[in-house]
């Protein structure tokens, strides 16, 4: 990543949540530790899945900032709004099958429904109030603040989160499902696809397409980044996903305390 206004308060941010990515780690790596009941599976899909699957809130971002125009609002650059419009959809092609023949919340449910054994995940009493808390704010910061330009932060800190996720459970979850659910090697390749199409340049790329659209905002609205808190945005996002973990998988260890 070049030098910017935003790598610095990644970096910072990371350095600083050391314990939230415990918490993250420890959940991950108890979840995969063992065969759990159908109830904490259940209630495992159904929470994680609040945090997932952000394809529809990129796409209300998108809606924000065409609204800016069919409302006749000021734009210092439409050349430079268009293409935040044209970097931003980008993160969403794989998504929605744009560019991959199969929607990625499918591939999400035949993962967890697999493993699970049943859709029931899918009922709301499933989800635990931290993932409800995590998929508020988010949704706020990206929906419903007046500055769109949190909620473009906000995405650029999700998609570089995903990417080290997903990275980091891939071969916890295939290990998983050999070692504890009895599946071959490439009988995973099916209910593990949601997060192998995710690893690799995907995500990676996708924090790319958030950073510059970014850039051709500011240029669209002469936007100045340092005067936003990046890393308080990226911290929050941390905190809050590491208590859905620490909920679920509560860490022995008391590494982890929510504010």
């Amino acid at each position: 990543m070049p030098d910017g206004p935003f790598r610095a308060p990644l970096l910072r941010a990371f350095a600083n949540h050391a314990s939230e990515f415990a918490a993250i780690e420890n959940g991950f790596r108890d979840l995969t530790s063992r065969r759990h009941d159908g109830e904490t599976l259940r209630r495992f899909f159904g929470s994680w899945s609040q945090t997932n699957n952000s394809a529809m809130t990129v796409a209300g971002i998108s809606n924000r900032l065409t609204l800016k125009l069919h409302r006749g609002e000021p734009v210092l650059d439409q050349q430079s709004l268009l293409q935040a419009l044209v970097s931003l959809h980008r993160i969403i092609d794989e998504d929605l099958a744009v560019t991959h023949k199969i929607l990625h919340s499918k591939m999400f449910h035949t993962m967890a429904t697999d493993i699970v054994g049943d859709d029931a995940w899918l009922q709301t009493r499933y989800i635990d109030r931290s993932a409800t808390e995590f998929k508020t704010w988010k949704d706020h910061m990206s929906l419903r603040e007046p500055d769109i330009a949190l909620g473009l932060l906000t995405t650029l800190a999700h998609e570089i989160y995903t990417h080290g996720e997903v990275e980091f459970i891939l071969p916890l979850f295939r290990q998983w499902l050999i070692q504890h659910f009895h599946y071959t090697e490439e009988d995973t390749a099916r209910p593990l696809r949601w997060i192998a199409v995710h690893c690799g340049g995907t995500e990676k790329n996708h924090f790319f397409h958030a950073m510059n659209t970014l850039n051709h905002y500011a240029r669209a609205f002469e936007v100045d980044w340092g005067a936003y808190d990046l890393a308080g945005i990226v911290g929050q996002y941390l905190q809050k996903k590491a208590a859905v973990l620490q909920a679920l998988f509560p860490c022995p260890e008391h590494v982890y305390e929510h504010a």
